[in-house]
């Protein structure tokens, strides 16, 4: 069987871009880390303002607290300074009410003065903590940051060298449309664009072929052209099987031993209703490129 310069050529290029893709792949997964951390940063950020809003507000309590206590204070001691001058026993009882009142008021307002002046201070001590977190996440969001640039340049240069030796290896033997259709292929069939055909089954899905399909893919093959599988999409290529092995993948062998159930129908009806039938973003399927 003569050679296809065609086939031989994306075969090549499936293991170029085999390699390419994983690298991608871990252009998208090498940040996670580094998004992971960052979301830790905004919590701890979030945290660290929240406690800052409650800070003040507890210090403008201790404020307000602070000057009701001192005018209980000053109410107080008035009132001890009256009593110097009452002169009747209806003027010293009322007084002394009007005293123990703003006792109790003066007493009540000092342990909640310094109640709330313990939770400020405490505040405060969690705020310098929370500042100190803060600035560690932040310096470990950095670091993160660095060794992602660095690995994510060095896999990016990776991957142009790849895109140079993909068009190196299409060079004038794959058209530019045949090359980015094969290169969606590989891409959605995970790494595995181009596949054998042995007897009439296609390796890459598993899935039985009609004999005349088979014996036009030999023949298209034998005149460079290209074909692809109608239920999976993959381009595919007949490969040549010593008698014995072959006859375990042709259709009659199958059905004999039970399989046809596992295997669609080789009908083209059936192949239309596939849930993996050709992929249209990928191609048309059987043009000769």
């Amino acid at each position: 069987m003569a050679e296809n310069e065609k086939l031989e050529c994306l075969k090549k290029l499936q293991d170029v871009l085999r390699e390419k893709y994983k690298l991608e792949q871990q252009v998208e997964t090498l940040p996670r880390e580094l998004r992971r951390e960052e979301a830790v940063l905004r919590n701890v950020e979030k945290e660290f303002s929240d406690l800052q809003a409650l800070a003040a507000e507890t210090a403008d309590e201790v404020k307000s607290l602070s000057i009701r206590y001192e005018d209980a204070f000053q109410t107080r001691t008035g009132y001890e300074k009256q009593m110097e001058f009452l002169n009747t026993q209806r003027e010293y009882e009322a007084l002394s009410k009007q005293l123990e009142d703003a006792r109790a008021n003066e007493e009540t307002l000092l342990k909640q003065r310094n109640s709330k002046t313990k939770e400020s201070e405490k505040l405060k001590k969690e705020l310098v903590e929370k500042e100190e977190a803060v600035a560690a996440q932040r310096a470990k969001v950095e670091e993160e940051k660095s060794k992602v640039d660095s690995e994510l340049e060095g896999i990016q240069d990776k991957i142009n060298a790849l895109d140079a030796e993909c068009l190196t290896v299409k060079g004038t033997v794959i058209s530019d449309e045949l090359y980015e259709k094969f290169s969606n292929i590989v891409k959605k069939k995970n790494g595995e664009g181009v596949v054998p055909v042995h007897g009439q089954v296609c390796m890459g899905c598993d899935r039985v072929l009609p004999m005349q399909f088979v014996i036009d893919l030999r023949l298209h093959q034998e005149h460079n052209e290209i074909d692809y599988c109608p239920y999976c999409s993959r381009i595919i290529w007949y490969e040549q099987l010593d008698p014995e092995t072959e006859k375990s993948y042709i259709f009659e062998q199958l059905e004999s031993k039970g399989t046809s159930e596992s295997k669609a129908s080789s009908s083209s009806g059936e192949a239309q209703q596939d849930s993996d039938s050709y992929d249209e973003s990928m191609g048309e399927g059987f043009e000769d490129f």
